[in-house]
């Protein structure tokens, strides 16, 4: 008879969170325990954002996450970089993101 997996995670952010859950949903007897130091209300900085090649990970390991991720990303693929005046855009970046609370 295999033994239960336990899994702890230390933090509550979007990759703790996200492992917490994906490993979970990958074997619902696995023991998934996330230790966070903050308030479940606490956030900081201004976002998450995730690369096109992240988003296709998630994609491929959890296509509802990603269906629902999709919806709320505000997604851009060009990177202005300004220099003394002078603006130079650097295009064929995939990038999508959304707020910390949101996600």
């Amino acid at each position: 008879m295999p033994s239960t997996q336990h899994i702890a995670i230390a933090g509550g952010g979007p990759g703790g969170l996200y492992a917490a859950a994906l490993l979970k949903r990958l074997d619902p007897t696995r023991h998934v325990t996330l230790w966070e130091r903050n308030a479940p209300d606490d956030t900081f900085g201004f976002g998450v954002v995730l690369s096109d090649e992240t988003l296709g990970g998630i994609e491929h390991a959890d296509p509802v996450v990603h269906e629902a991720l999709r919806e709320e990303f505000v997604r851009w693929e060009d990177i202005d970089i300004v220099h003394r005046g002078d603006r130079h855009t650097s295009s064929g970046h995939g990038f999508a993101a959304l707020g910390r609370r949101r996600l």
